[in-house]
């Protein structure tokens, strides 16, 4: 959006003398007009349009004002939108200040004064732009920190495919020594030979998908796919290895969590990638509970572990890129982790204590009926 793109107002009443008069007062103003009848037609429409300004009726059958204005700010692309109230009865302070509340930013009292409205209008558009212009900015800003960062761990990924190349070409060298000049125990060094070069190279695909990863993180395609029947999947695929570390996983609250807007693979990837930390953390076994709940907006996916906890002063650095403390790791995976939660308007959070274990909760929003 520039600054010439007309913005979207929508205006909610279910009379429609009154719509109809809000229409020709901003007419004027040269953008969008959008009218709902209900509060029901008024969600239809930020579901599937972005809405700079909301004008609305406080009194109206089925949902009033103020359970309208909870509802749009509970969804996480309405929670800075401007909602002006209109009323025809006299308002109290506390009417007012329960608007205020539930994410009006503005009253105005019948008679409407034309000029009052428009004004008022104008400011909450200007500034509306002002806000997307802003948010663009910063995306650039952080797509340039992204390449920037790229290019950091491209320097990162080379060194640390050094040591597994390292080895598998030493492992290689002892192969060709052994079919020339076999030993003793000619067997067993060929075995032990084969056994690391197999696992250098499961390493470096790792090294290399860690990162592709990333690269690609930024161009996922999500499509609206059933949130439960999907992680239920993955969990039968993952029940023997998780059965062999001598853990117990449980499924919880999977059946009725609908549809969320994710891309199947990466997705995948992101919970695989706490299963295996949550392996980690129980080396003497545990339990592993995937769990989910859903809200109006959003459906929430716990993976909960009986492990060691993270430490406390570990806790704040967990999702920078290359912070790791394990001898092997590289420092991205949950730093991945966090960009493909993002790549997909989520948030990762996550709650630990020593030797209480460890939930990290992805949110993604809900798919649109």
């Amino acid at each position: 959006m520039d600054e010439h793109d007309k913005v979207n107002i929508l205006m909610v009443d279910d009379q429609p003398a009154k719509l109809l008069s809000y229409e020709v007062i901003l007419r004027e103003l040269g953008e969008n007009l959008i009218t709902a009848a209900s509060g029901r037609e008024a969600l239809a429409h930020l579901l599937h349009t972005d809405i700079a300004v909301v004008l609305m009726d406080v009194h109206m059958p089925e949902i009033d004002g103020f359970a309208l204005a909870a509802m749009i700010h509970q969804h996480p692309r309405y929670q800075q939108t401007a909602i002006i109230f209109i009323s025809g009865v006299h308002l109290s302070e506390l009417d007012m200040l329960r608007g205020y509340a539930h994410g009006a930013v503005d009253y105005i009292a019948v008679p409407i004064i034309p000029e009052l409205l428009r004004a008022k209008v104008r400011v909450f558009v200007d500034l509306y732009r002002k806000t997307v212009a802003l948010q663009r900015l910063e995306r650039d800003a952080q797509r340039s920190q992204h390449l920037l960062l790229l290019g950091r761990l491209a320097a990162s990924v080379s060194h640390e495919i050094r040591n597994p190349l390292s080895a598998i070409t030493l492992h290689v060298e002892l192969l060709q020594e052994e079919m020339h000049q076999p030993s003793p125990n000619s067997t067993e060094a060929i075995a032990e030979s084969f056994t690391e070069i197999t696992t250098q190279l499961a390493r470096l695909h790792d090294l290399v998908e860690d990162y592709l990863s990333l690269a690609r993180v930024a161009t996922i395609e999500r499509t609206p796919q059933d949130v439960g029947a999907t992680v239920e999947a993955w969990a039968h695929e993952w029940q023997e290895l998780i059965t062999t570390k001598g853990v117990t996983l449980q499924l919880d609250r999977m059946a009725h969590l609908g549809q969320a807007v994710f891309h199947a693979s990466t997705l995948r990837r992101v919970v695989l990638n706490l299963v295996y930390n949550a392996l980690d953390a129980m080396p003497q076994g545990g339990t592993l509970t995937l769990a989910g709940e859903v809200s109006a907006t959003h459906v929430h996916l716990h993976i909960r572990d009986t492990g060691s906890g993270i430490p406390a002063e570990q806790l704040p650095h967990i999702f920078e890129p290359l912070y790791t403390t394990k001898p092997e790791g590289t420092g991205l995976g949950l730093y991945i982790v966090r960009e493909i939660i993002t790549a997909h308007a989520g948030q990762i959070t996550v709650q630990s204590r020593e030797e209480d274990g460890t939930t990290f909760t992805l949110t993604l929003p809900r798919a649109i009926d």
